[in-house]
């Protein structure tokens, strides 16, 4: 196995101060991509790509949009150890070096699409680097990786996401049912203070017989976006709900795998991926918030199309691809959302 030190030094971000500590024996960060630009024939734009095995996910706009935070998982597709780096879009959006957040050796810590990163309460994120059992974290700007949750039990704390003015974070939590059940896992959403106090649970899965997933934020902080999965289900669905639990609606309808949302930077709309009108492989889709006929992104239907989240400006969608529907290594793409040009 590998020795490294507690924290990769990053030397990038100055203006948000997104800075961690380490000593000089860490190794180099990926290569970027190289300096031409690789499109798609949909007009999607190549940002990463990992090295070998390595898989590039969840990307999530920084607040100014002018970098992008991710989760590369060192063995491919959700495999292995997992960091968070952080690659700058340079003029134009070119996107140069990534830089290291946070890079431990066989742990893995793993951020959200959508609103991970918040600009005075850092990035949230979560991982297994204390104790093995997945908890979520605050990386501050400028200090050091801070444990929000502690708990007991054979359950993990994932997928959490700041609410507009960083107070608070919510996330998903994943219990295995029993073997007499099949043994699927049952999600439950919470919420939490960034420092720890005033957990609330706001969807109960094992007593519901539903797994609920992926929680978001919307930008003004009212309503949460999430995936369910209902008891006897295959494919997964989005809804909406108020902040404190209340008012759970459905908002995807039609048949298909829905997944993966984050919201607009005007709350107005809802970016996905989905087999909608009956795709073999995931694509991304955008849906008015209140419901309605999703409206296709992405078109190229032979590579999975995953994990998107909207830049502030509003103008374009990041997302995760790789070849097929198997689980290959994922590299990094944006393209213009809906009714913009781009660039």
């Amino acid at each position: 196995m590998r020795s490294r030190p507690y924290v990769y030094v990053a030397a990038f971000l100055a203006a948000l101060a997104l800075t961690a500590c380490g000593g000089s024996g860490s190794p180099r960060p990926p290569e970027p991509s190289g300096g031409r630009a690789v499109g798609r024939s949909d007009g999607a734009e190549l940002l990463y790509r990992g090295r070998g095995h390595a898989s590039a996910q969840n990307p999530a706009f920084s607040p100014d949009g002018k970098s992008v935070l991710f989760t590369l998982f060192e063995d491919g597709y959700n495999e292995g150890a997992a960091a968070l780096r952080v690659l700058p879009l340079h003029g134009g959006g070119t996107p140069g070096r990534p830089g290291t957040l946070l890079d431990e050796a066989d742990k893995a810590a793993v951020n959200l699409p959508g609103s991970s990163w918040h600009p005075s309460a850092g990035v949230t994120f979560a991982s297994d680097r204390a104790g093995g059992r997945d908890e979520v974290w605050v990386m501050p700007p400028g200090g050091r990786p801070s444990r929000v949750t502690e708990h007991g039990g054979d359950s993990g704390y994932l997928e959490p996401s700041f609410s507009p003015d960083g107070s608070w974070i919510v996330f998903q939590e994943i219990r295995e049912k029993g073997a007499g059940d099949g043994g699927s896992a049952l999600g439950s959403l919470w919420k939490v203070r960034r420092d720890g106090t005033g957990r609330t649970r706001l969807l109960d899965g094992p007593a519901t017989g539903t797994d609920n997933r992926q929680p978001n934020w919307s930008p003004k902080g009212d309503r949460l976006v999430f995936q369910r999965r209902e008891r006897g289900a295959d494919a997964w669905a989005l809804y909406v709900m108020n902040a404190d639990g209340s008012g759970l609606r459905r908002l995807t309808d039609g048949p298909g795998e829905h997944t993966d949302p984050s919201w607009s930077p005007d709350g107005r709309s809802v970016v996905f991926s989905s087999t909608a009108g009956g795709l073999e492989v995931p694509q991304i889709f955008v849906i008015p918030a209140g419901g309605g006929r999703p409206v296709r992104v992405t078109t190229r239907g032979a590579d999975y199309d995953g994990a998107p989240s909207w830049s502030p400006d509003g103008r374009w969608i990041a997302f995760e691809s790789h070849p097929g529907d198997e689980d290959r290594p994922a590299s990094l793409w944006r393209i213009p959302a809906p009714g913009t040009d781009g660039p």
